[in-house]
């Protein structure tokens, strides 16, 4: 009886052709992807430490490396066993498997959340005009894809060449390795930004009149006036009317965490150093990184998510250079109310004048887990004894509902126990932005494929409902705050439909916010000609009668009011940078035990 064959050689021929695949994908992951994409966050971030670069870099070259190893080497191996006997790949399954890897790399960069605002040359206002746009840019993904599928089919003919792989990794080392050392030495180089002293002495308010600061996250210029022309938005249509409205200008690139810390202090984001939701931390990266859009880092980290040494850390007051317009007023002395000013509100800062109120981000979900309320409402809520109906109605309930219900129930305990409207009310919710990311696709189903009848029957108001919400809202707030409150209401973008992103607008390329002021003093039907998120800041500060630093980056929009704000002498502060430190309110001014307790509280479900 013959003896069955040998498989051994066979099997091994098998890994052999795996572990070169395998490190033709290391290669070319770490090399191509992982080296450039940690330059490009050393430069994001304006590392100044060398050591924290190079500890990037072998992050980056291990996360990349590793991933698209284990992708080219799995491809690879499939492609081999899926081989048919009359069906031979030609060329090694190393490159096709790279070219499925390249396909999938760059047509999410080209194509995933691309929006209606983002098609250059034209704007499609159809899904037809849209998709033949796509038609189009297909063929530059092509090009793309080719291109980089022949680096890997050099990389795998140069493995037979020893000598010559070793030099070109050399030379990549050395570029790499020069360029996070170099970088960080020249961060620290340029000159800087060296603010002026600030002189507490000269945070004294002029008489002015109240303030009422609305912060509605995405709320859409285009789509709010179309609903007022409806007759939708009575009390909001009556503001436009008689106040003055206007587009307001972006940061393009940025996300809401950005844009809002901008809005907050005045400053862009060179200045109060916050660039995208959270940082990623690892060991070697001192305070971490901010994600560069669009690398896949992010999705990379979720997955090693609970790797020991790596974590995700949500901004927060901490991280702002500067203090927020809510700490300005109310170290002024300006009786002031904050409820939920956004990552910026926690953990929650000392008030200083008596009658003020801070109920912080991530307040109603606190509330709502049992037990713990007791040990963490001091960080969401300054000072921590407030009336019960307050409470009970931030409890456990989602955004602009909690804020709509605690907001009015703090002013009406404020109204029967004797004391005035507050001199400065800043509220802000998420949830235009979140339900525009979320129901969209019903409320312009002209813009999307497949939209079914019964789901614009389910979802088509969501939108819609959500912009009647705050028009109630803004009806009841000034009902409370009387007439001689100024409103000033922003958002901090627009909203513009996407065709391929499991979100259904996207706002990375800066459609307009909106910006409306109403009250007395202002213009009545006056239309900005133009106005940018960085002028809100100072512009509050003059209406509250507090200085306007001289370093401000926007302007005062003088035009927006019948007789121009008196913003004093401009070198009376010449800037609040640093004016004060953030403090642990629980402990003393331990930062890094701040730090932790975020951690700790994001662990627990409450950020």
């Amino acid at each position: 009886m013959p003896e069955p064959p040998d498989a051994s050689p066979a099997s091994g021929a098998t890994f052999a052709a795996w572990r070169r695949d395998s490190t033709v994908g290391l290669l070319y992951g770490a090399l191509l992807f992982g080296g450039p994409i940690s330059v490009a966050h050393v430069v994001h971030n304006r590392v100044e430490s060398p050591l924290a670069a190079l500890a990037a870099l072998i992050l980056f070259l291990l996360l990349y490396g590793c991933g698209v190893a284990a992708l080219l080497g799995a491809v690879g191996w499939l492609l081999r066993l899926a081989a048919f006997p009359r069906f031979r790949l030609t060329g090694a399954p190393a490159v096709w498997a790279a070219c499925l890897l390249n396909l999938a790399i760059f047509q999410p960069v080209l194509f995933y959340g691309l929006t209606y605002g983002q098609v250059p040359g034209f704007e499609p206002r159809t899904f037809a005009g849209m998709a033949s746009f796509l038609v189009a840019a297909g063929l530059l993904l092509g090009a793309l894809v080719w291109g980089a599928t022949l680096i890997v089919a050099a990389g795998v003919r140069r493995l037979a060449d020893a000598g010559r792989l070793r030099r070109l990794l050399a030379a990549v080392a050395v570029v790499l390795g020069a360029a996070h050392l170099g970088l960080p030495i020249a961060f620290r180089l340029l000159p800087g930004d060296r603010p002026g002293l600030f002189d507490p002495a000269a945070l004294i308010a002029r008489p002015a009149q109240p303030v009422a600061y609305l912060g509605f996250d995405g709320l859409d210029p285009g789509f709010l006036v179309d609903l007022i022309d409806d007759g939708e938005l009575p009390n909001l249509g009556e503001f436009v009317r008689d106040g003055t409205f206007g587009r307001l200008e972006t940061f393009r690139g940025a996300n809401s965490a950005v844009i809002w810390a901008s809005l907050y202090t005045g400053e862009a984001p060179d200045r109060h150093h916050v660039h995208d939701f959270y940082r990623v931390r690892f060991p070697g990266s001192g305070a971490g990184l901010f994600p560069v859009h669009r690398t896949y880092f992010k999705e990379l980290v979720d997955l090693l998510a609970r790797a020991p040494g790596i974590s995700r850390r949500f901004v927060n007051r901490l991280d702002l250079a500067s203090p927020p317009i809510w700490e300005i007023a109310d170290r002024a002395g300006l009786p002031t109310v904050v409820v939920d000013g956004y990552f910026y509100s926690f953990p929650a800062q000392p008030m200083l004048e008596p009658s003020s109120r801070l109920l912080g981000y991530g307040l109603n979900d606190t509330l709502a887990a049992s037990g713990s309320a007791k040990t963490t409402l001091e960080w969401f809520v300054q000072p921590p004894e407030l009336p019960q109906e307050v409470m009970d109605a931030a409890a456990g309930r989602p955004d602009l509902d909690w804020q709509h219900r605690a907001v009015i129930a703090l002013l009406e305990h404020r109204s029967r126990q004797g004391e005035p409207p507050p001199r400065f009310l800043n509220l802000y919710t998420h949830e235009p932005d979140t339900v525009s990311h979320q129901r969209w696709r019903w409320a312009q189903p002209e813009r999307f494929p497949f939209v079914s009848p019964a789901g614009i029957d389910e979802h088509g108001e969501a939108v819609a409902n959500v912009y009647r919400q705050i028009d109630a809202l803004v009806g009841e707030l000034r009902g409370l705050l009387g007439p001689e409150t100024v409103f000033v209401i922003a958002s901090d973008h627009g909203q513009s439909p996407t065709f391929v992103h499991r979100l259904y607008t996207q706002h990375r390329h800066g459609p307009d916010g909106v910006l409306l002021l109403y009250g007395p003093g202002v213009r009545p039907g006056h239309r900005l000609e133009s106005s940018h998120v960085l002028d809100v800041f100072p512009t509050v500060l003059a209406l509250l009668g507090l200085p306007v630093p001289a370093d401000a980056e926007g302007r005062v929009l003088d035009d927006a009011f019948e007789v121009a704000p008196n913003v004093g002498d401009r070198s009376q502060v010449r800037t609040y940078r640093h004016a004060w430190e953030p403090v642990d309110t629980v402990g003393g001014t331990n930062v890094e035990r701040t730090r932790q307790e975020i951690e700790r509280l994001k662990a627990m479900g409450y950020l």
